[in-house]
């Protein structure tokens, strides 16, 4: 059977929520991908050839081929539960495997298909008069080693103009009992400017609002240069959500016409370490500077390459000491002082081999401290199209395009799940 627990989100997901040029939009689509699922719609029938199922729906479905989707409504209960999509043959059907035949070849019943939410939990949150709010996440895993936090402000800052461009302000916490009240190790953190991350000071252009920051409305895209104060437009931009119960990637784009996004995300990584209680990470746009300055975000973003500008955050340091790291990510190297995933051909071109060279990508404290799950960096000019599918050794992955620094685009390839032939 293929495995369910990797799962996706896309923009163009029936029902799915829209980054829109407005406050609580980053909010909106983590609600529904983490914790709540997306109604997608009603079955008009699910017919069994053997152990595989054809759902036709009454309307254009808008699934993505290898999305999980959960059916309920089935009298037959072995119809029921969460499915990974395995062709998509039209607009209106998808087709899935159960473990095993039925025992009728057709469902009866109220039928209906969502996308099933990666299942963390959100037990703490707050609303804004002004529009959107602030919000925490956290894995129910519960034989992870650490669970922190992820803390999500996504409203407007008293020190801030509403028209300037929009990102949620974002970190990890260690524990929390209430939205506002934040204890142990916090990252990123500055002790001489406790707030420097959650609050913002000064005003106008001169305003410094958030240090570790998640864009998803400004006047242009990653590849380009502007201040944060320059006007964002109005429109939905595109985004794209994977991950499990452990960790997520969350990959938008800043206006409406653009397909380059940056690699946000957060959650456990693999360890390297004999002992490593505090294995998380949080990929953000880290740069603590006011409204008028214009900067490459890319070169402030990691996971697409090592510029040393590009750090991820981790939840502490190595040798467990109570207080917060950064850390580069690292992948192969060939004969390059920086390297950025699927920027160049850096081993000859796609046409040399059948498969496309792919590594994991490390990360690099002082130690060489652990993997990031299930994400990969191109070794090739952007070899694939953006979101596209494709399978190696039984396995799924997706390829997507992102900004790697300024005008540099690059792309990654993501692991969807193992896919076994019936």
């Amino acid at each position: 059977m293929p495995s369910t627990d990797i799962k996706f989100f896309a923009h163009t997901n029936n029902n799915a929520p829209q980054l829109q040029n407005a406050y609580g939009s980053m909010i909106n689509v983590l609600d529904a991908c983490l914790v709540d699922g997306i109604f997608i719609g009603d079955i008009a029938s699910l017919t069994a050839t053997s152990k595989t199922v054809t759902a036709t729906f009454f309307a254009p479905h808008n699934i993505m081929q290898y999305q999980v989707i959960k059916i309920t409504g089935a009298v037959q209960s072995e119809f029921n539960g969460e499915h990974r999509v395995l062709t998509v043959p039209n607009s209106n059907t998808v087709t899935f495997e159960l473990a095993e035949v039925p025992g009728v070849s057709t469902a009866s019943g109220t039928i209906s298909a969502s996308l099933p939410p990666l299942g963390w939990e959100k037990p703490f949150s707050s609303s804004n008069a002004n529009g959107g709010g602030k919000a925490a996440y956290r894995s129910l895993n519960t034989l992870l080693p650490s669970r922190p936090f992820l803390r999500v402000v996504d409203e407007l800052d008293p020190a801030y103009t509403a028209t300037y461009a929009k990102y949620a302000k974002v970190g990890i916490v260690e524990e929390m009992t209430s939205i506002d009240t934040m204890l142990g190790t916090q990252a990123p953190f500055d002790p001489t400017l406790p707030d420097k991350n959650w609050i913002g000071t000064g005003s106008g252009t001169s305003a410094f609002n958030g240090w570790a920051k998640w864009y998803y409305a400004r006047s242009v895209d990653f590849t380009n240069n502007a201040a944060d104060s320059a006007i964002a437009a109005a429109g939905a931009r595109q985004w794209f959500l994977i991950g499990d119960g452990d960790y997520f990637y969350i990959l938008p784009t800043t206006i409406t016409a653009s397909t380059t996004a940056l690699c946000y995300g957060f959650g456990s990584f693999k360890t390297l370490l004999s002992a490593d209680a505090s294995c998380n990470f949080l990929s953000a746009t880290l740069n603590y500077v006011n409204a008028a300055n214009a900067y490459s975000k890319a070169s402030f973003t990691p996971i697409s390459g090592d510029f040393s500008n590009q750090l991820l955050v981790l939840q502490r340091r190595y040798d467990q000491i109570a207080s917060w790291a950064q850390a580069t990510c690292a992948s192969l190297k060939v004969g390059a002082s920086t390297v950025y995933s699927g920027s160049s051909d850096y081993i000859g071109s796609a046409s040399l081999g059948a498969g496309i060279p792919m590594t994991p990508v490390y990360i690099n404290e002082a130690v060489l401290r652990g993997e990031l799950k299930n994400l990969y960096w191109l070794h090739q000019l952007r070899p694939y199209n953006d979101f596209q599918v494709f399978n190696h050794n039984n396995q799924a992955y997706i390829a997507a395009k992102i900004s790697s620094s300024g005008a540099i685009i690059g792309q990654i390839v993501l692991k969807v799940g193992d896919i076994y032939a019936s």
